[in-house]
């Protein structure tokens, strides 16, 4: 008997044992029926989940808006060009690993040794936990291949410092509405990399929510990100949970009105019920910010 067969048949019999040792039901008659997944139908669906996961962490981080929709990336992003994140082996993510996809995404370092700069959102990509940062990578890792052949801009000057290195991330409870908001919202979905001021490159976050940074949609109009803390009585403070929802997802503010497209709102709109219900709830939480 292999590995895999005597341990079903050590979990079989262990599990029939206890159930002999139970009182038998009141009914007369108890059918009791004991099924053993096999081992490699659960890492299967494990997996299938993993990627799942992942594919949802990419559509609401709106990876698609710098690096385009099927991640072939070529998009000009300040001063930067994005790269292609596919699974293609000489210009993408094809000849990397799980773990070196994680490394970039946190700590901001390529298998080469070089840095991964802004507008990439290492910054607060660094609290992905474990969890998610795999899924991400086993996601990104299975993406069709785009071959490309454009050439990314060059860069100077020093890397931005991020801090220590990132080892690990625990997850993050569901059940902490407020910490998982948090998450969602600055973590995963860049919220706070639109919405926050800016010192030396990098995010304020003493003054998280305050806006003020300068943007120009996909049709050509400009914008200025909002002050979106309970700071600010003209903002969504004085929205309806409802009416943030569909400003976030839909793009339309109460009155009507379309807000500029710099917002990716079709990957918001894959938001999970629950997780858009969290992303709210933390942002009635910040500091309020005056406007100025």
């Amino acid at each position: 008997m292999g590995g895999k067969a005597m341990l079903r048949e050590s979990i079989r019999r262990t599990v029939l044992g206890i159930l002999a040792a139970l009182p038998l039901a009141a009914s007369p008659i108890a059918v009791l029926t004991l099924t053993v997944l096999p081992l490699a139908a659960t890492g299967a669906r494990a997996a299938d989940d993993q990627i799942a996961r992942g594919k949802y962490l990419v559509t609401i981080g709106i990876c698609g808006s710098c690096h385009t929709p099927n991640l072939a990336g070529g998009r000009k992003v300040g001063n930067l060009v994005s790269a292609n994140i596919t699974s293609d082996n000489a210009s993408g993510l094809g000849g990397w690993s799980e773990q070196q996809i994680v490394e970039a995404l946190r700590n901001g370092k390529r298998p080469d040794g070089s840095d991964v700069r802004p507008p990439m959102g290492v910054f607060f990509y660094r609290d992905l936990t474990d969890t998610d940062a795999h899924a991400i990578a086993a996601y990104l890792r299975q993406v069709p291949a785009v071959p490309t052949s454009f050439q990314r801009a060059p860069v100077s000057g020093p890397p931005p410092k991020f801090g220590a290195t990132v080892t690990g991330v625990p997850d993050t409870p569901h059940s902490d509405k407020l910490a998982y908001g948090r998450y969602i919202a600055v973590t995963v979905s860049h919220c706070m990399q639109c919405h926050t001021p800016r010192v030396g490159g990098l995010p304020d976050m003493e003054r998280m929510g305050a806006g003020g940074n300068g943007y120009t949609g996909a049709d050509g109009r400009t914008a200025v990100s909002a002050n979106i803390t309970p700071g600010n009585p003209g903002g969504i403070a004085g929205w309806t949970d409802a009416q943030v929802k569909q400003a976030i997802t839909k793009g339309v503010r109460p009155d009507g009105s379309k807000l500029v497209p710099v917002m990716d709102f079709d990957f918001y709109d894959q938001m999970t019920p629950q997780d858009l219900n969290a992303l709210v709830g933390f942002l009635r939480s910040l500091k309020p910010v005056p406007p100025t």
